[in-house]
């Protein structure tokens, strides 16, 4: 056994940030750092790091010179560190031997991009420990990977398209109509789903000869592009690179004479999703990456005039956290997370100066701090409280009234029951 040992356990083994695409209300990252000593150790600094990055390289596909050009988009999405131990005074600090362990929390903002094994790159988050001891004897270090999924939030607009019963169809020569089914648009990763066939032909001596079902994921890199028109310079996200694989695919023969088609005949096909990260990504949308799915069910017949053709039926499909499917969606509020640190953005905060206005309500012990400037003005991301109706949800952001809220909120405590409160002067 080594003198000093030291890991990490995370209380949560993925971050759920429940919202849009690329915003929420953020999460409380907690876990406890284990320092195992076999003899009374001198200190000198133990502190963690909660750090992200992103790693992208591709080579562009419209290059016409031999010699071809490795374009990468590397950057750090996060970096906190919080110090668990560190002396006052600049004696080290004396830790018995035996087992500590030791807490910590890390209040990470809405807006991370979700963790993405890609064709071009990776997108990855850690916590990582570092021990600093005194005289000749070594440091140690520790490190685990830290899952961030980005699922929809209850009355997004993401999570009304993703809940949505998948029904599509589409006929040929107005003489057969084929429909595809399945009863939700969202999917789990590493779970087989059961989708519904259709066909139904106009009249008689049609055979089917083949179902063929295939998941294709779209991975994207894409870059901010710059359009004038007449109403001045503005600028949108464009994809700049793709790439594509087929992650499930089932095919459904009926041999070389095929199943004769009577009526509304219906098959079921069971099409095995494979696990997250081993061979499927989830949706991803963020400012350089971009990963879609697309179901497409291919349907083969043969007309009474022995013409063979192919019916193609497109629909996009969602591949989600299991969270989202189990329909675990709505915003957390602080009053269960434990903490009364404001969840902002890590390209925003706001200044002491703005903080500093601030008001209390006699009839509750919250503290709040008022900003009175535009929406555009706010830390992005955080979770505010709307003066009008007392709700914390992220669509506030857009209201003048919003409040941004230090939190010292009893648990468990009702937001509706604030709603008096917050319309007084």
């Amino acid at each position: 056994m080594r003198p000093t040992t030291l890991s990490i356990l995370l209380d949560a083994p993925a971050v759920h940030l429940f919202g849009e695409r690329t915003t929420s209300a953020g999460f409380v990252l907690t876990g406890t750092v284990r320092l195992s000593l076999r003899t009374t150790t001198k200190i000198r600094r133990l502190y963690l790091t909660f750090r992200g990055e992103q790693v992208i390289s591709y080579v562009p596909r419209l290059q016409t010179s031999t010699q071809k050009t490795l374009v990468t988009r590397n950057k750090r999405l996060a970096e906190m560190t919080q110090d668990l131990a560190q002396p006052c005074s600049a004696a080290p600090e004396q830790y018995t031997a035996g087992t500590h362990d030791l807490r910590f929390a890390f209040v990470l903002p809405g807006d991370l991009p979700p963790t993405a094994e890609l064709l071009f790159g990776h997108i990855s988050y850690s916590v990582q420990a570092q021990l600093l001891l005194t005289g000749l004897r070594s440091s140690c270090n520790a490190e685990v990977p830290v899952v961030v999924l980005r699922c929809p939030g209850e009355g997004s607009q993401w999570a009304h398209a993703a809940f949505d019963a998948l029904s599509v169809s589409t006929q040929w020569d107005n003489r057969v109509s084929v429909e595809l089914g399945y009863g939700s648009c969202s999917v789990p990763a590493g779970a087989p789903i059961a989708l519904r066939v259709q066909v139904s032909p106009s009249e008689k001596g049609f055979t089917l000869l083949a179902l063929d079902v295939s998941l294709k994921e779209l991975q994207s890199v894409r870059a901010c592009i710059s359009d004038s028109d007449s109403d001045g310079a503005s600028e949108s996200r464009s994809a700049v690179h793709r790439e594509s694989r087929v992650v499930a695919r089932k095919r459904m023969a009926f041999g070389t004479a095929g199943a004769p088609l009577d009526g509304q005949d219906e098959y079921s096909m069971e099409l095995q999703i494979p696990p997250a990260f081993a061979g499927i990504q989830y949706e991803c949308e963020s400012a350089d990456v971009k990963v879609t799915h697309q179901l497409t069910m291919a349907v083969l017949i043969k007309s009474p005039e022995a013409q063979t053709v192919e019916i193609l039926l497109p629909a996009h499909l969602f591949v989600l956290p299991q969270a989202s499917i189990d329909g675990v969606a709505d915003l957390p509020l602080y009053e269960l997370s434990g903490c009364d640190q404001l969840v902002q953005s890590a390209e925003a905060n706001l200044q002491p100066e703005v903080l500093s206005r601030s008001s209390s309500h006699s009839s509750h012990t919250a503290v709040y701090s008022q900003v009175e400037v535009s929406p555009a003005d706010l830390p992005p991301y955080s979770l505010p409280v709307c003066l009008s109706c007392g709700k914390e949800d992220i669509s506030v952001l857009q209201c003048r009234k919003a409040i941004v809220r230090k939190s010292q909120i009893p648990p468990n405590a009702e937001i509706e029951d604030m709603c008096a409160s917050l319309d007084q002067p």
